[in-house]
């Protein structure tokens, strides 16, 4: 299965599509829903209205969102050449990364900014090689302040756009205020359209959703065996980025460091905001999706890969059919 993406081909996307299809089964009986709160933030206004479709057409735009982010972050991974060949391995490792956990498996506001954060991934990785530096950085401090008051969760990414800055350009006071001004362009606008209409105290109180909680998952056993495994193949991941890195070029090695920090602090930003557990973990599938495309491609033998993948699927069909049976 896994050695069928493992080539940069066409077909490939079909594939895709029949994994993403086959693996979320479930979705005739337990169909994708629209999983949306007020505290997600100002996407919450934009896909509130999406609330009215009908419950059969929800999972087939859950799986369009799902492919094409798939295959948009494949596609800036091999256009970096962040692995030793083309193939589909990320887009494949997205795909069955997302399914991972019920919560997952409908359209919410993480699966929505999943998207933002591929694009400002994209742009950040672009920064090394970059001719026009000025442009790119307000544009990524736009990218990441808009994602920010979109969904709050996503907050973290300032401290991404940081590192990043700090590992690919040289310091230069006035790069570092353009990004500065990029981020703090969308408040500027949001907080003058509050202040017109005495509702600045608004942006206020959206402070107090920074709190430190503790997540007790409903089924604590299979959260556990979920996390402890997956972990072990991103894990896996890791290590063989580690032990090849001596045969990189200064960009890529540079460029997983980025997905690394990126994928720490998403991980942990759950334990920190209010409402953010499960959804907000999502978004850590993004960086993930890379070291578990890196452990199917990274094995000579294609034994490895089928594991790791069918391992993956087990736990999709565990955690998924488990909630649709009890």
């Amino acid at each position: 299965m896994v050695s069928f993406f493992k080539e940069k081909s066409t077909s490939a996307v079909f594939g895709l599509v029949i994994v993403s299809t086959v693996i979320r089964a479930f979705f005739w009986q337990h169909p994708a829903i629209i999983d949306i709160h007020p505290t997600d933030g100002l996407i919450y206004y934009v896909l509130q209205p999406l609330q009215s479709l009908p419950s059969g057409v929800v999972p087939f735009i859950y799986n369009i969102i799902i492919i094409i982010q798939a295959l948009r972050l494949n596609y800036a991974l091999n256009d970096v050449r962040m692995f030793n060949r083309q193939s589909f391995t990320t887009a494949l490792a997205y795909v069955v990364l997302t399914a991972l956990l019920p919560a997952w498996n409908n359209i919410t506001a993480a699966l929505v900014i999943n998207s933002m954060i591929i694009w400002l991934l994209y742009r950040l990785i672009k920064l090394y090689t970059t001719q026009q530096p000025k442009t790119l950085l307000f544009n990524i401090g736009l990218i990441t302040g808009s994602t920010v008051l979109l969904y709050y969760p996503s907050c973290v990414m300032v401290l991404v756009v940081i590192f990043a800055v700090a590992i690919f350009r040289p310091f230069r006071l006035n790069e570092w205020l353009i990004v500065i001004f990029g981020v703090f362009t969308p408040l500027y606008f949001l907080a003058a359209g509050l202040f017109l209409n005495n509702n600045l105290h608004l942006l206020v109180q959206q402070s107090a959703i920074f709190t430190l909680n503790i997540i007790r998952p409903a089924n604590l056993a299979g959260t556990i065996a979920t996390f402890s495994i997956s972990g072990f193949i991103i894990a896996a991941g890791v290590y063989l980025w580690q032990k090849n890195s001596n045969r990189m070029i200064i960009q890529v090695r540079k460029n997983w460091s980025v997905l690394f920090i990126l994928f720490l602090l998403l991980s942990v930003q759950v334990f920190f905001i209010q409402n953010a557990w499960p959804n907000a973990l999502m978004l850590a599938t993004v960086p993930a999706a890379a070291f578990v495309g890196n452990t199917f491609i990274a094995p000579k033998r294609n034994i490895w890969s089928a594991i790791i993948f069918w391992l993956l699927v087990l736990l999709v069909s565990y955690n998924n059919w488990l909630s649709i049976l009890f």
